[in-house]
C-alpha cells in the first residue's frame, strides 16, 4: 500500500511553497506514494494540482479557527494519512495539533523563519508557540543550512529533528519554457537596448522592494534606459505603486503582476536583483540563476547558500540603496563580467540545486515517517 501524504499549505497562489509541492507531486513515485492536497481555492496551483490527477481539499484560510483543525482531523481519519506535511504558519499550527491529536506523524517545512516584523510581545509569542509545536514533530524540513543554523539558535526544534533539504529546480521544464514561450521585450514597451533590472517576488515588508526602486532613482542619472520589472503581487502592492508615482519612476518601473508561468520572464532581465532582509532559500534565486543570468542579492541566509561573491553575482548589506546601485552599475558598465557570472551561476544550480535531489530527501523523509524502506 501507498504511503499517504497528506499536504497543507497556506495558499494555492505563486510562492515557494505551492511550487514545491507542485513539483513534489509530480516527481515522487507515484506506486510508493498517494499525496492528498489541502489548501485554499485562491491561486492558479489549485487547478495545476486538479490536473495532475491528486485529490485537492479545498481549505479556506480566512480566519484561522477550530473549524480548519476539525477538518483537518476529518480528512486524516476519512482519507487514512499516514504522513501530514505542513507548510506555513497556519498549516504548520492545526496541521501538526490535528497530527498529534489522530498519532499521525507530522513532518514540516520550514520556508524562511519570518518573524522580525512583529512587536516584541509578538515575537516571543510566536517562538513560545514554534517550539512547543515541534515538540509534536516528527521531522523539520530545512531549505538552506543557514535557515537550519537559525533555528538550531533560537531552539525551535533539536539537532536530531532536522534535516536540510534544497529547494530544487526542474531545470528541464525550464529550459523548454524560456526556448518556446518567453515573454518579448516589445511586449512590454522595452527597446532592445535598454538596460532591464528584475525580480520575482512577493510584495511583503520583508522583500524590501522599495530598496531596489530607491536604487533605480539613484542610477537614473548615470544608466538613463534603465528600467525595473517587477513580476509578482501581493499585500504591499498598493503602497509600493505609490512610491513609484511619488518618486517620479512610473516610466521605468514595470509591474507585470501575478504571471502563470514567471519563468517566461528571465530572457527580458539584463540582470536579477533581491533585496530581501530575510530568506528560506529563494526559488526565484535559483530560476535566475538557472536561465544564465548574473544576480546581486542582500547578504542574508538564503542568499548566501546561493551565491557565490564575485563568481555567480555579488551580496551587498541588506537596506543599501547606495551600495547595491554601485554593485549594478559595476555589472551593468561589464556585459563580459555579467556573461561569466551568469556562467558560473546556470553551472552551481543545475549541479546542485536540481528537482531530483529535493524529491528524493523529502521521499526518504516521509519513508522514515511511514517506517518503510525504498521500493
Amino acid at each position: 500500500m501507498p504511503i499517504r501524504v497528506l499536504e497543507l499549505l497556506v495558499t494555492t497562489g505563486i510562492g515557494g511553497g505551492p511550487t514545491q509541492v507542485y513539483d513534489l507531486v509530480r516527481h515522487l513515485p507515484r506506486g510508493e506514494f498517494e499525496v492528498v492536497v489541502a489548501a485554499p481555492r485562491d491561486g492558479i496551483f489549485f487547478e495545476r494540482f486538479q490536473e495532475l490527477g491528486v485529490r485537492v481539499e479545498d481549505l479556506p484560510i480566512r480566519r484561522l479557527g477550530l473549524r480548519h483543525l476539525f477538518s483537518t482531523i476529518r480528512l486524516i481519519r476519512a482519507l487514512g494519512i499516514h504522513v501530514v506535511h505542513t507548510h506555513g504558519k497556519g498549516p504548520g499550527l492545526y496541521g501538526r495539533l490535528a497530527a498529534w491529536w489522530t498519532g499521525v506523524p507530522a513532518v514540516h517545512t520550514f520556508h524562511g523563519i519570518h518573524y522580525s516584523s512583529y512587536s516584541r510581545l509578538g515575537q516571543q509569542l510566536y517562538l513560545t508557540l514554534e517550539r512547543r509545536l515541534c515538540r509534536l514533530t516528527h521531522t523539520i524540513i530545512n531549505v538552506s543550512s543557514a535557515q537550519e543554523a537559525e533555528g538550531l539558535s533560537l531552539r525551535l526544534f533539536e539537532p536530531s529533528q532536522s534535516v536540510v533539504v534544497i529547494n530544487g529546480l526542474d531545470f528541464k521544464e525550464l529550459d523548454r519554457i524560456i526556448a518556446t514561450v518567453p515573454i518579448r521585450r516589445e511586449s512590454l514597451g522595452l527597446a532592445a537596448d535598454d538596460l532591464v533590472l528584475g525580480c520575482v517576488t512577493r510584495f511583503d515588508p520583508i522583500k524590501r522592494v522599495e530598496t531596489s526602486l530607491e536604487t533605480v532613482r539613484l542610477l537614473l542619472p548615470r544608466i538613463p534606459r534603465l528600467h525595473l520589472l517587477l513580476v509578482g503581487g501581493g499585500g504591499e502592492e498598493a503602497r509600493i505603486r505609490r512610491l513609484v508615482a511619488e518618486t517620479g519612476l512610473n516610466e521605468r518601473v514595470i509591474f507585470t503582476g501575478f504571471l502563470e508561468n514567471s519563468l517566461r520572464i528571465y530572457p527580458v532581465l539584463d540582470l536579477y536583483v533581491s533585496t530581501s532582509l530575510k530568506e528560506g532559500l529563494p526559488l526565484s534565486l535559483v530560476e535566475a540563476m538557472g536561465a544564465g543570468l548574473a544576480v546581486v542579492a542582500t547578504d542574508v541566509p538564503g542568499h548566501r547558500d546561493l551565491v557565490v561573491p564575485d563568481e555567480t553575482g555579488l551580496l551587498i548589506p541588506p537596506e543599501g540603496p547606495a551600495a547595491l546601485a554601485e554593485a549594478i552599475r559595476s555589472l551593468l558598465a561589464d556585459p563580459e563580467r555579467r556573461r561569466r557570472m551568469g556562467v558560473a551561476g546556470r553551472r552551481r544550480v543545475l549541479k546542485e540545486f536540481g528537482v531530483e535531489a529535493m524529491v528524493d530527501g523529502t521521499a526518504e523523509v516521509y519513508r522514515r515517517c511511514g517506517k518503510r524502506s525504498p521500493c
